[in-house]
């Protein structure tokens, strides 16, 4: 027996297994393609309008992020003032109660 000839018919064997595989992918994908193609075509109308307005809501949405831009600017803003008023607020607080408390003092009876 010849090992060459042997070798060359399994080489053969497996090359013709491997050009069938090749070509049942290859119609796998062609049918593939061709639902997708058909997909495209029938929403082609659809996608044409969504390509049409998708600048306009770009341009919308960046308007938007700049507007919440200045308003966060804005709340942060408020926020350090509220801070600052709180402040100012507790020392006044301070000598309120410390009134309040020198006018129980007075007022209230002594046994």
């Amino acid at each position: 027996m010849d090992f060459f000839k042997l070798g060359q018919g399994l080489l053969i064997f497996l090359g013709i297994i491997i050009m069938i595989i090749l070509i049942v992918g290859l119609l796998k994908l062609i049918k593939t393609i061709t639902s997708v193609n058909s997909i495209i075509k029938r929403n082609e109308d659809d996608i044409e309008e969504i390509l049409s307005v998708l600048p306009k809501t770009f341009k919308n949405w960046f308007e938007i992020t700049d507007n919440v831009k200045d308003v966060t600017e804005v709340v942060v803003e408020k926020t350090a003032s509220a801070l600052k008023s709180t402040e100012s607020f507790q020392k006044y607080l301070v000598y309120i109660v410390d009134i309040l408390t020198i006018a129980k003092n007075i007022f209230s009876t002594k046994k």
